[in-house]
């Protein structure tokens, strides 16, 4: 989406293989609130998606709740300084010296991803994403952290399934950047909702970009041996192909390196390496008429529970006049997710449903509607030992007619990230428009 929009000067075709846009920016309405089943965080000015929103003219809101509540054995607990909750749980002493000493370890980590992060004075894009993916990178975020008693553990491998994997499983960078967007400090993005849900800024691109967009279109092959790069794809109307002087790809990894023919043997094989993980998230749509007590928290995390994280999505509402109602999310990552997709849509509801409740029995006579979504090919991450230099080497050079987008590009999946390789593809192709046409 984002490099159609910024392409959208020229004579473009988006192919979108779903019924709509936005893959994991999904929700719908539900009279004043609405139900969020992915994505729904966006940064703040000064960022892609804020640019692209502010032109749709899409209204944000800020979230006053509190982001880094915590369910621990059976109560929340509320703070706003992470650092504090080694003195507020219930802990002994040898617990409590552990968490202080994980925390600082990852504090130490987040500061210096910070400074992999920032640009330097005549270096490429590719350049400086090239040092934050060495960043901590040989190494898992468990070999870094170690193995702190399990009642700790367990804290931190619940907020390491935000990236969708185990802490064995991604590297300790990409724990690194996991923890700076709410460890960061004023260096961590400044977080948004949409108003009126995550969906309102891909319905609100695709009637910009009109009869620009091909829905259903599922692409089977990118190839750029002729003069032209031939697009073939299957609709419900049969098979269909399309001739471009520029094409960009931005697919997830897998179906990258399936489409696209006579790859770089070493792209290829970047983009052989990339892994994701998956999520099984369930939207709650509440019937409460009063005050409720996780009224001023929008992110808990939930150690020891069926799923990681709970988020309440009606905070940035909560304020003048309180609606009746409300919207709540709870979501498992990592070996959890994979755990529930076997289960079936009505086992996932029970569980959730009957943690939900032992954490916040006011949620018994208060369920409205709940509804499952699962996220197979949920978040990416990065590896430990992975290298991705042979695609930022491919993207980097002149001459390309295939670009490539998306999240895979970033150490851990980050929809602003996202949105910046889109941007990114955009301006390349928009420069080998520019430069064939000055040659011919």
């Amino acid at each position: 989406m984002a490099a159609a929009w910024h392409l959208r000067d020229r004579d473009t075709v988006l192919l979108e293989a779903s019924d709509r846009l936005g893959g994991r920016l999904k929700s719908e309405p539900r009279g004043d609130y609405w139900l969020n089943f992915g994505c729904h965080l966006f940064p703040g000015p000064g960022s892609h998606l804020h640019d692209m929103m502010s032109e749709l003219k899409l209204e944000l809101l800020p979230i006053p709740g509190l982001k880094t509540a915590i369910a621990f054995e059976g109560r929340v607990y509320l703070s706003p300084r992470v650092e504090s909750y080694a003195l507020r749980l219930p802990l002994t002493v040898r617990e409590r010296l552990a968490l202080a000493r994980t925390g600082t370890k990852i504090l130490r980590a987040v500061h210096g991803y910070h400074r992999a992060a920032k640009a330097r004075a005549g270096e490429s894009e590719f350049d400086r994403r090239i040092r934050v993916a060495r960043y901590l990178g040989e190494i898992s975020f468990r070999d870094y952290l170690g193995r702190p008693p399990e009642r700790v553990d367990s804290i931190f491998r619940c907020a390491g399934r935000r990236a969708a994997s185990e802490l064995e499983e991604h590297s300790a960078g990409v724990g690194a950047s996991l923890f700076a967007s709410v460890w960061g400090g004023k260096k961590a993005f400044a977080i948004q909702n949409v108003k009126g849900g995550s969906s309102m800024f891909p319905l609100a691109v695709g009637r910009e970009l009109g009869e620009r967009v091909i829905y259903r279109a599922d692409v089977t092959e990118v190839n750029a041996a002729g003069e032209n790069v031939v697009i073939r794809y299957r609709s419900p109307e049969g098979a269909g192909e399309l001739q471009a002087r520029q094409a960009i790809v931005a697919v997830p990894a897998p179906a990258a390196r399936k489409i696209v023919t006579d790859l770089p043997t070493d792209v290829s094989k970047a983009l052989a390496e990339v892994t994701y993980g998956p999520f099984v998230a369930m939207a709650v749509y509440t019937t409460e008429t009063g005050p409720m007590p996780w009224d001023g928290i929008y992110a808990l995390t939930t150690p020891g529970l069926a799923f990681n994280m709970l988020f309440n999505h009606a905070n940035p509402l909560r304020h003048g006049e309180r609606r009746h109602g409300g919207s709540l999310m709870v979501y498992a990552g990592g070996e959890p997710a994979r755990e529930l997709l076997a289960e079936s849509d009505a086992t996932i509801e029970r569980r959730f449903r009957a943690d939900l409740c032992s954490l916040y029995p006011q949620l018994k006579d208060s369920i409205g509607e709940t509804v499952v979504q699962r996220w197979e090919i949920g978040n990416t991450f990065r590896t430990p030992g992975m290298s991705f230099d042979a695609m930022f080497a491919y993207s980097a050079r002149e001459g390309n007619r295939v670009h490539f987008a998306g999240d895979y590009f970033v150490e851990l999946g980050n929809v602003e990230f996202a949105a910046g390789t889109g941007v990114q593809a955009a301006s390349r192709a928009r420069r080998e428009l520019e430069a064939s046409m000055s040659a011919a």
